[in-house]
């Protein structure tokens, strides 16, 4: 199930819903729906989600408009159904633009980041136009075993920011990130080498018997603190993320930090 807190600063939580506000539905979801990326475009919110059944974990397509999300009406969700039936896939969200009139998608067939193209957002998705962005890194490196799309992107004058998260071989989630092009966002700019957040604090590294999944920070939002189309270097971002499957954290960074110095030149 999918549930809704509201903060008027990032940090403090002014409202917590006690209901839903999605719930699993059919045998596709049969164990359940988690991990929503969400992504306004035009006048409605689109959400792709892992949806877990038979047979397997796939990625499925919801979509409400932006006025009734905002007015608590929630039956007006309108299920799509799964983006690719058939394939375990996980990890996905969508661009809030079009590029040369088509739809980008991220998504994660094991071991890769995909990125996908489509004339219009709908379910299923066209199997044409797929292309590799990344894979795990080789090596004994922190995101060596498996890799996966975080938040959905953020705009910024060096390029399309984006965090991901990498697990390495002690099966420690961390979370990286990536640029890429503005006008071509299957063409990566920059990877980081190393991660900007790992488990540190007790709630991330889990205490035993106190946490569903220990050693893991997991983001599925980012939320930028100016108003602006376009982030300059010193624009600041919220990352909300999981921790040790248990609680939800924040962190904030400054794109200044996440950006590479060749890149700034």
């Amino acid at each position: 199930r999918f549930g809704l807190a509201i903060s008027s600063d990032g940090f403090r939580i002014d409202e917590r819903l006690s209901h839903p506000i999605f719930e699993p539905r059919g045998k596709e979801e049969s164990l359940g729906c988690e991990d929503p990326r969400l992504t306004v475009i035009g006048d409605r919110i689109y959400m792709l989600y892992t949806a877990y059944g038979e047979p397997a974990a796939q990625i499925s397509l919801a979509s409400i408009g932006v006025e009734d999300f905002l007015g608590h009406r929630f039956e007006a969700w309108e299920r799509h159904g799964l983006a690719f039936p058939g394939f375990p896939n996980k990890d996905a969200f969508l661009f809030p633009e079009p590029f040369d009139g088509k739809y980008l998608m991220y998504h994660r067939t094991p071991p890769s980041i995909w990125v996908s193209f489509s004339n219009e957002i709908k379910s299923p998705w066209p199997s044409e136009e797929h292309k590799i962005l990344m894979g795990p890194r080789s090596g004994m490196m922190w995101d060596g075993v498996k890799i996966g799309g975080g938040a959905p992107p953020i705009k910024t004058k060096y390029g399309w920011l984006l965090i991901y998260h990498g697990v390495d071989f002690a099966y420690v989630y961390k979370l990286g990130t990536i640029l890429v092009d503005l006008r071509d966002p299957s063409k990566l700019l920059h990877r980081s080498p190393n991660p900007i957040l790992e488990p540190e604090e007790i709630y991330e590294v889990g205490e035993k018997g106190k946490c569903w999944v220990p050693n893991v920070v997991f983001t599925c939002g980012v939320v930028q603190k100016a108003d602006k189309e376009v982030l300059e270097e010193d624009d600041e971002i919220l990352v909300y993320y999981g921790a040790a499957d248990t609680v939800i954290g924040v962190a904030e960074g400054r794109i200044s930090d996440l950006v590479p110095q060749s890149l700034k030149s």
